[in-house]
């Protein structure tokens, strides 16, 4: 397939369509799984599908191209992916933040970015580095770790704190630099998600003009004053990155479901009398909380992902709806691990075979599930002191 058989820059593709794109790719990734695994990265092939499905212009602005969707659509879209590699997944939804990232910075930043190509891969880190301001912009010099999708980028969004001559902050930036202008160093070593390539751009001085930087604190505050009119890029950064990094962990939650539920009829449990799995009442009690845990995983997602894009059109949202929504994600994410080690229970210690499919599910959803935005412990709190009406910010990311 090529991206002239998927794409049409006159056509915008409805939810419908992109969702079924979605599951039509899932035996291509399963077939890749391991090698995605194995390679630390996306195999071309993979690569090559999921852009020219249009993955990776899901919130590209519609001025260039892009489908500039909802965050429902995307989410669903990333949900279905993840049922087949959680990493794939992964990185079509970090796509669509770096989209929305950069769709708020100016008409000259997003011509550059996307003008040229609107399936633009962006990767980067928000480890803030070292900046100092010179003529028209600033010069960066640091390292940005957890850059997934690396190896495919063209652009890294890339952060700093900005000190004057006397070393005091006088500001806290995101900027847009060619990947060309930095180098890539192969730090991404894990145990799961580990075909994301996440790994850490290097720089020394490197130049950031004035029209490709946002201030940090206006951008996840909300007030960062938006270029273009389309809505999409209105919704608050924050709870939307965080957000849209479940759909691949609600994928990886039902394809362990799915497996189980395949395997179960025919595979026996050794020490019992049992000839399959499916006559255990044990089994159909732990099935049925495990697939209650991950609907309850996705009521939390999806409705903050439907609160998000009303937003869209119709305004802001509190301080205090933001906490709940960082708690639910969190709660959310939690809920996901849980039925899958549920479902690891039942598939039994056959799951941890290197041929199991199960064990690279369970090693892709721990690992997600820890990315710093879904600290369940940070979520709580956040919540817990805005129903206290507790005045004190632990994070910007609300």
């Amino acid at each position: 397939m090529t991206s002239s058989d998927t794409l049409n820059d006159n056509v915008i593709p409805g939810r419908q369509e992109l969702v079924a794109r979605a599951r039509a790719l899932q035996p291509l990734l399963r077939v890749y799984a391991a090698k995605t695994d194995a390679g630390r990265c996306l195999p071309d092939e993979v690569n090559d599908a999921l852009t020219d499905a249009g993955f990776f212009r899901l919130l590209t602005p519609q001025r260039f191209g892009g489908y500039e969707t909802s965050l429902r659509i995307v989410t669903e879209v990333t949900e279905a992916l993840g049922a087949g590699d959680a990493s794939a997944a992964w990185l079509v939804s970090i796509a669509a933040v770096a989209g929305s990232l950069a769709g708020r910075a100016s008409a000259e930043a997003q011509q550059e970015l996307f003008g040229s190509d609107p399936d633009v891969r962006v990767a980067g880190g928000l480890d803030p580095a070292a900046a100092v301001r010179v003529d028209g912009g600033v010069r960066m010099t640091g390292r940005w770790s957890y850059a997934s999708g690396a190896h495919f980028a063209t652009w890294a969004s890339i952060s700093a704190v900005v000190t004057d001559e006397a070393g005091a902050v006088v500001d806290a930036v995101i900027g847009f630099a060619p990947t060309s202008e930095l180098a890539m160093e192969d730090t991404w070593h894990t145990t799961g998600m580990r075909g994301t390539g996440s790994n850490t751009w290097v720089g020394e001085d490197v130049f950031v003009p004035d029209h490709r930087l946002l201030s940090m604190s206006a951008v996840t505050d909300g007030t960062w004053p938006v270029a273009t009119a389309e809505p999409i890029y209105r919704v608050p950064f924050a709870p939307l990155a965080t957000v849209l990094l479940l759909g691949p962990l609600l994928g990886a939650g039902q394809a362990a479901l799915d497996l189980v539920i395949e395997k179960a009829p025919r595979k026996g449990m050794h020490h019992t009398f049992f000839a399959s799995q499916s006559e255990s009442v044990g089994v159909q009690i732990q099935l049925g909380e495990a697939a209650m845990k991950l609907r309850t995983a996705r009521l939390h997602v999806y409705e903050i992902v439907d609160r998000l894009d009303a937003i869209a059109t119709v305004g802001d949202v509190d301080i205090d709806t933001r906490s709940r929504m960082k708690a639910q994600a969190a709660y959310a994410a939690q809920k996901v691990i849980d039925a899958i080690n549920d479902l690891v229970n039942i598939h039994g210690a056959g799951s941890f075979a290197e041929s199991s499919q199960m064990q690279q599910i369970w090693r892709d959803a721990n690992t997600a599930a820890r990315h710093a935005g879904l600290n369940a412990a940070v979520g709580y709190e956040v919540y817990g002191k805005a129903l206290l009406d507790v005045d004190e910010r632990i994070t910007a990311m609300i």
